[in-house]
């Protein structure tokens, strides 16, 4: 059951992409979701009576389907609506050498689940996130604002309900840069282990940095999740894939997050093991 008042507008086809039909069913019990082809069907369908959305999902399956007028038109609409840019795999390449299109935060699929959760908390508490960075912040900017933000959320975060975390992956170096990129975004860090995390990890969420496909580890996803059902796994891999994101997620894993990744992805992470801890206490 979505919280009152949080309604979504997704311009574009969720069903012309696997991706998008995953991202749908990610976020659909967050967030009240509305469908529409294009710009012109999105702005006929609405009243004058009608609240404005509270997000703006445009959505693209490979670059240039994005233009700056549409932008233009939907800010002069709903003046106060937060536009973000979704890419499927196809545009997962391009968004590393900078954003779609000028002043519109863009999101890769994989990603947008677990950002909507910091999105949606931040928002009900009016504290700030990435939907609230100036338009013309730079992608190092905005990372840096992030941390600052993590930082500050978790000394107000009763330390009791905050998450333990162990991260692992193949190398030493990569192990220590996303345990890094963990306690930037304000998690516990506990364990950290070169391989793959053990099946008896006490830790309420693990970060599992792969360099190889999901689909070959499916297995010991299973393995972990069975062992403790009620702790988070949160994927980290190059490129995702929606058939291997949902082989993933069917196995037991709560996240898929594309690499690079960033701190509010994280934190998103850490918010539904924070939740579900909460809600076990």
């Amino acid at each position: 059951m979505t919280p009152k008042n949080r309604r979504l507008l997704w311009i574009g086809d969720i069903h012309q992409t696997a991706e998008f039909c995953h991202v749908a069913d990610a976020i659909g019990s967050d967030i009240e979701m509305q469908e529409y082809p294009n710009v012109d069907v999105a702005l006929n369908a609405t009243t004058g009576n009608e609240p404005a959305p509270t997000l703006i999902c445009l959505t693209e399956t490979h670059p240039g389907q994005i233009q700056f007028h549409d932008v233009l038109r939907l800010v002069h609409h709903w003046p106060l609506s937060r536009i973000v840019a979704v890419g499927s795999c196809l545009s997962d390449g391009r968004r590393r050498s900078g954003p779609v299109v000028d002043g519109i935060l863009e999101v890769p699929w994989h990603d947008l689940p677990s950002r909507m959760q910091v999105w949606l908390q931040r928002l009900d508490s009016g504290a700030p996130s990435s939907l609230t960075h100036a338009p013309t912040s730079r992608r190092e900017e905005r990372w840096l604002a992030e941390v600052i933000e993590a930082q500050t959320s978790c000394h107000s975060v009763n330390q009791s309900a905050q998450a333990t975390v162990t991260v692992a992956a193949s190398s030493k170096s990569m192990t220590e840069a996303v345990g890094e990129l963990v306690t930037a975004s304000g998690g516990i860090l506990v364990h950290s282990v070169t391989g793959k995390p053990a099946i008896q990890d006490t830790a309420d969420v693990i970060f599992w940095d792969l360099d190889e496909s999901p689909k070959s580890q499916l297995e010991w996803i299973r393995l972990l999740t069975s062992q403790k059902p009620t702790r988070a796994l949160a994927l980290l891999c190059s490129f995702p894939r929606s058939d291997t994101a949902q082989a993933a997620m069917e196995a037991g894993a709560t996240a898929v997050l594309g690499r690079p990744t960033d701190c509010e992805a994280i934190r998103g992470v850490l918010c539904m093991a924070q939740t579900a801890l909460l809600a076990a206490s």
